[in-house]
């Protein structure tokens, strides 16, 4: 079953998150963001649930964007706990999301992907996504960017 998350699913979000980014985050400030994302209409986190046991997550975002004119939803994270991934639970989730986005007359669905993860990438395409953009990225806890 997929249902969206609810503030009582913060700690297996966490667990799932943090296995995907293969870290662990502050609790407190996970938690925090974890609730302004369920009170924001401009986010979505669906859970794939089976015998009361969460299998996996997506993370979707809606927001007007310019350069397409219309409402985008992007899927900020989507995870399936080792053990259950090649089961469908990921082409599940991403149904759903991709149904709650027409719904929300979103003009555009897309995802961004680190390079790392290819089997993430075959997943993508395999669902009719294109590969169509680069990301660049700064992480500003390594220092400011010297513009020229």
């Amino acid at each position: 079953m997929i249902r969206k998350a609810v503030p009582e699913d913060v700690y297996i979000v966490y667990q799932l998150i943090s296995e995907l980014e293969e870290c662990e985050f502050p609790e407190s400030e996970f938690r925090q963001i974890f609730d302004e994302i369920l009170n924001s209409s401009h986010h979505c986190i669906f859970l794939y649930e089976n015998n009361s046991e969460i299998m996996g997550l997506l993370h979707l975002r809606l927001e007007n964007q310019l350069h397409h004119c219309g409402k985008t939803a992007e899927i900020m994270e989507l995870i399936i706990k080792n053990g259950y991934r090649s089961e469908g639970i990921g082409g599940s989730l991403f149904n759903a999301a991709f149904e709650y986005a027409v719904k929300q007359n979103c003009v555009i669905f897309e995802v961004t992907s680190n390079r790392k993860r290819a089997d993430a990438h075959r997943f993508y395409q395999k669902n009719g996504m294109e590969h169509s953009h680069y990301k660049f990225t700064w992480n500003i806890n390594k220092g400011s960017i010297l513009l020229e």
